[in-house]
């Protein structure tokens, strides 16, 4: 038993307590902190913290706790940082959280509980963000939040919630952020949240949105809905949410949009709407979601993208294509994305590319064209791409290099050229890359080297080649050692 009146702070955790004796902390009254997370506790007493009057931080979280002493809390009146998560309760005494007025966060994560008492929380007067995720709910009412009119930030992911009703959160007139991902939802109640800026309900089983859903949600800004089964979406669904900035709809069943459903979105800044089932984008989608910065379409069937599709580029910084049906693009597509860093067009069936297709796109200093079916390039057509340090060909049909390709590209650094045809190289194919640091050329049909290929690239430390390479930089001078048994024509 320890003694010292002058003890502030004892620390345990991380360590390998089943168990804490009685009267451990009787003789230190002043402990403001007491940590005992990430042991192997499986009992609290009901007396085992008699001074309560100072103790500001308690850790009980990562134990084998299953039950908790009914006014266990009761007289923490500084107590701020409670933590409970991840321990085993399946139920919490009604009176457990009495008067402890600072608390302001609290996790209840990873546990097993099943229901709360009715206004088992509501001592909680400053409390502001609740975690409940990772029990077993199936069901929520009102009166778990009973008292909680300051509550701000509530999470119930991960648990097992198949409905809810429109009056189950009624009580939270704070509530600005509900996560309710993970669950078992088919469908959803309207709410009349209106001070709600964050719902999340992705990976639930939702199967449609009906038109009015969200009316009541003026000011929300974050909806995330992907990873449902959503193939149906009312129009007017959206119309109310003017102040939203980010739309979350991937990993659903969607198989069209219309150009009206998502026309009142005037604020959007995030669209994403990768891993559906859509094979064309109607005219005028984007047209009145002005302030766009990133468009996330990968991963659906699109074969075309009609010229005029983007008409605001000015703040896009993020357009995700790959994974699509594109056969061609249109020239100048991508003219006049001033501010635009991530552009993937990998995984396409793209045969061609216009040779003015990235006029002005200064900022990306990363492009994958990879898994196309690409056998040329127009000369010039990265020579925009003032700032383009990785460049990814892998995976197309080309059979021939040339310098020609590599137009403007003075600060590319990496490029991958594996898995093609190229059956033969020339010295002066690289001879503008003079930043080039890595080139991989594995999976090609070379048969034989020049000795002098590699010259004109001074600062190249790796160079991934068809058979057996090593590289080293010996005082910036780089030497290149290579297997030479099946290669009779490389000196």
């Amino acid at each position: 038993r320890w003694s010292r009146r002058n003890i502030f702070c004892k620390q345990l955790y991380e360590n390998q307590l089943t168990a804490l004796p009685d009267g451990i902390f009787d003789n230190l009254p002043d402990l403001e902190e007491i940590a005992l997370q990430c042991n192997q506790i499986s009992y609290i007493q009901p007396n085992l913290f008699p001074h309560k009057s100072k103790l500001t931080k308690l850790y009980l979280d990562n134990n084998l706790l299953t039950e908790l002493q009914p006014d266990l809390f009761v007289g923490f009146s500084l107590l701020k940082s409670l933590t409970l998560n991840k321990n085993q309760l399946t139920s919490l005494p009604s009176v457990l959280f009495g008067e402890t007025l600072k608390i302001t966060e609290l996790s209840l994560s990873h546990n097993n509980l099943t229901h709360l008492p009715t206004g088992v929380f509501s001592p909680l007067k400053k409390l502001k963000k609740l975690d409940l995720s990772s029990n077993q709910f199936s069901i929520i009412s009102a009166n778990f939040f009973e008292g909680l009119e300051k509550l701000t930030d509530l999470n119930l992911q991960n648990n097992s919630i198949e409905s809810l009703k429109q009056e189950d959160f009624k009580k939270l007139k704070s509530l600005s952020t509900l996560k309710l991902g993970n669950n078992k939802l088919q469908s959803l109640p309207g709410d009349d949240l209106n001070n709600l800026l964050k719902l999340v309900l992705k990976s639930n089983k939702i199967h449609s949105l009906e038109n009015g859903l969200f009316d009541y949600l003026k000011k929300l800004q974050v909806l995330h809905l992907h990873m449902n089964k959503i193939s149906t979406i009312e129009e007017g669904t959206f119309d109310n949410l003017e102040e939203l900035l980010s739309l979350h709809l991937a990993k659903n069943n969607l198989s069209s949009v219309s150009t009206s459903l998502f026309s009142n979105l005037k604020s959007l800044k995030m669209f994403r709407l990768y891993e559906n089932q859509l094979t064309a984008l109607p005219d005028g989608i984007f047209d009145n979601l002005p302030d766009l910065e990133e468009i996330a379409l990968q991963c659906n069937q699109i074969s075309y993208i009609q010229p005029n599709l983007f008409p605001h580029k000015s703040k896009l910084t993020k357009l995700y294509l790959d994974n699509n049906l594109l056969t061609e693009l249109q020239p100048d597509l991508f003219v006049g994305f001033s501010l635009l860093k991530s552009l993937t067009l990998n995984k396409n069936q793209l045969t061609s590319l216009p040779s003015v297709l990235f006029g002005e796109t200064l900022k990306i200093t990363e492009l994958s064209l990879s898994h196309n079916n690409l056998t040329h390039l127009p000369t010039g057509v990265f020579s925009p791409l003032k700032k383009l340090k990785k460049l990814d060909l892998s995976s197309n049909q080309f059979s021939i290099i040339s310098a020609n390709f590599f137009e403007g590209l003075e600060k590319l650094t990496d490029l991958n050229l594996q898995n093609n045809s190229i059956e033969s190289l020339k010295q002066e194919d690289f001879k503008k890359l003079k930043s080039l640091s890595t080139l991989k050329l594995g999976n090609n049909k070379l048969q034989s080297l020049p000795g002098d290929v590699f010259d004109s690239l001074p600062k190249l430390i790796f160079s991934k080649l068809p058979f057996d390479t090593r590289t080293s930089d010996l005082s910036n001078k780089v030497v290149y050692t290579v297997n030479v048994k099946n290669m009779p024509n490389y000196f």
